[in-house]
C-alpha cells in the first residue's frame, strides 16, 4: 500500500472526525512516512508498520469519543463511545456491551423503585381520601411520610451512583482501548 492509498483510506475513515482533530491526525500519519523514507524504509514498508488504516481509524474514533463522554457527560456520547469501542471486535461486544447493559438494567429498575416510592402517597390518598383523625389514618399518614423520604433519598443517592458509574465506566472503555492497542 502507498502512502496515498493509507492517507486516502485513513481520511476517509476518520471523515466523522471534526475537521481540525482528521487533519492533526493525518499529519501524523504524514510524519510517520516521511520519518520512514529519511530512514531508507519505502512506502510499502512504512504502511505494512503502521498497521491496517481500518483498525487505527477505529482506535482513534473509539479515543476521540471516550473523550467526548468526558467532556460532555450525556446518554448520547456515552453510547457513542460503547459503539465505537465494541466496533473494535468480537471481544468488547462481550467484555464492554455485556456489563453496560447490566449496569442499566439495575439502575433503571432502582429508579423505578425510587418513583414508587415517591409516588405511594398519592395513590393512599386518591384511595382513602384525605386522613381524617383515627389511629389507622395516623399509621397510613406516617407509612406516606417515610415513604416519601425513602425515595426521595433513594432518587438523590442514585443521581449521585450514576454519575459515579458514568465515569467508571468511561474508564473501563479507555483501558479496554489501551489493552487492544497493546499498552
Amino acid at each position: 500500500m502507498t502512502r496515498r492509498e493509507f492517507m486516502d483510506e485513513m481520511g476517509s475513515l476518520l471523515s466523522e472526525l471534526p475537521d481540525k482533530e482528521r487533519l492533526d491526525i493525518m499529519a501524523d500519519y504524514t510524519e510517520h512516512f516521511l520519518m520512514g523514507i529519511q530512514e531508507g524504509k519505502n512506502e510499502h514498508e512504512i504502511a505494512e508498520a503502521l498497521g491496517s488504516p481500518k483498525l487505527l481509524a477505529r482506535e482513534l474514533l473509539a479515543g476521540y469519543r471516550i473523550n467526548q463522554a468526558q467532556s460532555n457527560a450525556s446518554v448520547g456520547n456515552m453510547t457513542r463511545a460503547i459503539v465505537a469501542t465494541v466496533s473494535l471486535g468480537f471481544f468488547n461486544l462481550i467484555f464492554v456491551l455485556g456489563p453496560f447493559l447490566a449496569l442499566i438494567g439495575v439502575l433503571i429498575s432502582c429508579y423505578c423503585v425510587a418513583v414508587t416510592l415517591l409516588a405511594a402517597p398519592l395513590g393512599m390518598v386518591v384511595q382513602y381520601g384525605i386522613p381524617t383523625v383515627s389511629q389507622e389514618r395516623l399509621f397510613l399518614l406516617f407509612g406516606s411520610l417515610a415513604s416519601v423520604g425513602l425515595g426521595g433519598m433513594l432518587i438523590i443517592g442514585l443521581l449521585r451512583l450514576t454519575r459515579w458509574m458514568y465515569r467508571q465506566f468511561l474508564r473501563y472503555l479507555q483501558f479496554n482501548v489501551q489493552m487492544i492497542r497493546g499498552k
